[in-house]
């Protein structure tokens, strides 16, 4: 498994998801948080999408499996990392710290919603895994920092276009955990339509 996600292997991943189930595999995509807002406070925020079960056809679950078929937005996809990172805790996202009054006192946000969504020797195991996705061996070599040991998935996705109901050109990009054995960031880099290459791994991860 851990050379399938340094890999980025599609083929491989449904395999994985074949011995997962379709509803364990969908039970977790809703855990993590995928088809509803994230409760960030942002207006406008999109929901993302994610079939229910009783639309799926015969090919739903494979593609789903490999990313397609379903929708995401940044702060989605990045909370999914988060979560890893935080020993299986998904904390929600929150953009407000505090507000201040026109007398200067400052009151701090309420206390973000933390939820359980995998045990934390599945995070850590997940975390170990995507730090060979940075090695020389992985598809993100180039997100490597000396010194520091990084965790990270890249991403290529086709985008729908609304104005074919098709897919048109892609979104690039690389989600990366630092330090990865005591994690304190995740950092998000997509990129929307890039010109000449178009995988995650030559646009996101140098960023």
């Amino acid at each position: 498994l851990a050379g399938i996600l340094a890999k980025s292997s599609n083929t491989g991943s449904i395999e994985a998801a074949e011995l997962i189930g379709e509803e364990k595999f969908y039970e977790y995509l809703r855990r993590f948080g995928v088809g509803d807002p994230t409760g960030a406070g942002f207006p406008g925020e999109a929901s993302g999408y994610v079939p229910p079960t009783s639309e799926w056809t015969d090919s739903t679950f494979p593609t789903l499996a490999f990313g397609q078929g379903l929708s995401v937005s940044a702060l989605q996809i990045t909370s999914i990392f988060q979560t890893i990172a935080n020993d299986g805790v998904r904390i929600q996202p929150h953009i407000v710290e505090s507000t201040i009054d026109p007398d200067g006192e400052e009151t701090p946000a309420e206390p973000a919603a933390a939820t359980k969504v995998v045990e934390p020797e599945t995070a850590e195991a997940v975390l170990k895994m995507m730090e060979g996705v940075v090695s020389p061996e992985g598809t993100a070599n180039n997100a490597a920092i000396p010194g520091y040991r990084v965790g990270g998935k890249t991403g290529t996705a086709n985008r729908i276009d609304d104005s074919c109901g098709c897919y048109r050109d892609y979104t690039a990009s690389f989600i990366g955990v630092a330090p990865a054995d005591d994690p304190e960031l995740v950092a998000a880099v997509i990129v929307q339509d890039p010109k000449g290459t178009y995988m995650g791994s030559s646009n996101g991860a140098p960023v």
